[in-house]
């Protein structure tokens, strides 16, 4: 799953247009749980909302109905969707609330629980029918649409969207994997790979920046997996992206390993191309290779670590990222210290650090858990390595001069937030016109971002 922009249950996304748009139909709420993919479902769903005269509003108090778009990939993100979930289907179902749909991921994954009757329900596959679930669930109806969208004839990738940042297309070019990871739910709920077909995606996103989108986000569960059941390939689709007219940077999302092994020569070629951010997000998920064996990864930390020394060397200021996992149950101190020996290794940008949480239905489920004090033991010393090599990347930059493109202003007025050349954040002073590039010179590091100041170069 494509975690680079993973949204945690307490800044839930607003999928919302102005509450006072075109009146008819019924005003929906939307918020987003998870990743950049459930993000672009959210957007997808308020297009077609839209298209067919409903409200997409701001407000949930304002709401005649509640979209709540899941994610399965964490147990605390879990744990925090079904306590609000709980709440919010007590009071549709006592009348003293909006109607509520639970869609994304936790339908599928969870539709024989308990926890969704009496509420309706749209499975991820299923986005294009999120009209139709509305407007049954306003009659007082509780369907259960999981699967069904081919039969509305219009593809994933050619739904309507309605962007929460007018300045970013995310661009989901896949649904499904073609790994069988013993920890992810994903695969439960996505099914396996489903490629989405190169012209729709590059009509797609020939239309965004059209639309004045200055960043292309290309996503999937595993978007190194993109076209291998199907005899497309991902440097071939982001090639031809990459040669639309216009003034915009695309974003690679998550790839597993072994996909950039297979086509090293390729990937590097591509991240030359002066449309591509310098970013790879590429989870290691453990340094040891007898978990990796566990976790039914397809790459030994060797083989990972080569991919990062090729890359790194064709492409110095690239931004690295990878996922770990802490408290895999076969995991000994001797493999964590194999895993705080290659973030000390690697110099990483980033990294996205999970507590290892048994999800339903998933063969790592099945393993007896490591006790709890030893998971949040090691994941306080993780926490403390990550935070030291981030540091240290970013502040290699402190002194140096680029040029950002601002995509995002703090409603307070206090800041700006830019991206440079390597996708890595930047905090600018004050309020600047979105969507502009601007020269920076870096005066402060921390650990997840720069700190830059407007200069003439």
């Amino acid at each position: 799953m494509d975690a680079t922009r993973m949204i945690p249950a307490a800044e839930t996304s607003r999928d919302a247009m102005d509450p006072a748009a075109e009146a008819g139909g019924h005003a929906v709420f939307i918020e987003t749980y998870g990743c950049a993919f459930n993000a672009a479902d959210g957007e997808a769903m308020a297009g077609v909302l839209q298209r067919a005269g409903h409200r997409v509003v701001s407000d949930p108090s304002a709401a005649d109905v509640i979209i709540v778009n899941t994610c399965t990939v964490k147990d605390r993100t879990y744990l925090n969707f079904e306590k609000r979930f709980r709440r919010l289907k007590a009071a549709a179902l006592a009348g003293e609330g909006p109607r509520l749909v639970v869609a994304g991921c936790i339908p599928k994954a969870y539709e024989r629980s308990d926890l969704l009757a009496g509420v309706a329900a749209l499975g991820p596959d299923a986005i294009g029918r999120v009209d139709e679930v509305v407007e049954q669930a306003m009659r007082g109806g509780a369907p259960h649409v999981l699967r069904g969208e081919r039969q509305r004839g219009a593809p994933r990738e050619r739904l309507p969207t309605a962007r929460r940042n007018p300045l970013v297309e995310i661009l989901p070019i896949a649904s499904g994997c073609l790994s069988a990871c013993s920890f992810c739910q994903t695969r439960l709920a996505r099914g396996r790979l489903r490629s989405f077909r190169p012209s729709d995606l590059v009509e797609k996103a020939r239309r965004g920046i059209d639309e004045g989108v200055r960043e292309i986000w290309i996503t999937s569960q595993d978007v190194g997996a993109y076209g291998r059941e199907a005899g497309y390939t991902l440097t071939g689709l982001v090639g031809r992206i990459a040669e639309l007219p216009g003034d915009f940077r695309i974003r690679l999302g998550m790839t597993s390993p072994q996909w950039v092994s297979a086509e090293l020569e390729a990937w590097l070629d591509l991240l030359d191309h002066p449309r591509l951010f310098r970013f790879l997000h590429i989870p290691v998920q453990s340094g040891a290779d007898g978990v990796l064996r566990a976790m039914g990864r397809e790459n030994t930390v060797a083989e990972f670590e080569a991919v990062c020394e090729a890359m790194l060397a064709r492409h110095p200021d690239l931004a690295l990222m990878t996922d770990l996992i802490v408290g895999f149950p076969t995991e000994t101190e001797a493999d964590f210290a194999e895993t705080l020996a290659l973030v000390e290794r690697v110099p990483f940008a980033a990294v996205n650090r999970s507590r290892f949480s048994a999800r339903p239905g998933t063969a790592a489920a099945r393993l007896t858990g490591l006790p709890g004090a030893v998971v949040t033991e090691r994941s306080s010393r993780l926490n403390v390595a990550v935070r030291v090599t981030t540091r240290r990347w970013h502040e290699r930059l402190v002194g140096r001069r680029e040029r950002v493109l601002t995509f995002e202003s703090d409603p307070a007025g206090r800041r700006t937030l830019a991206h440079n050349g390597a996708w890595r954040p930047v905090v600018l002073p004050g309020v600047r016109a979105v969507g502009e590039w601007l020269d920076v010179e870096y005066v402060g590091a921390a650990d997840f971002h720069l700190k830059g100041r407007p200069v003439t170069i």
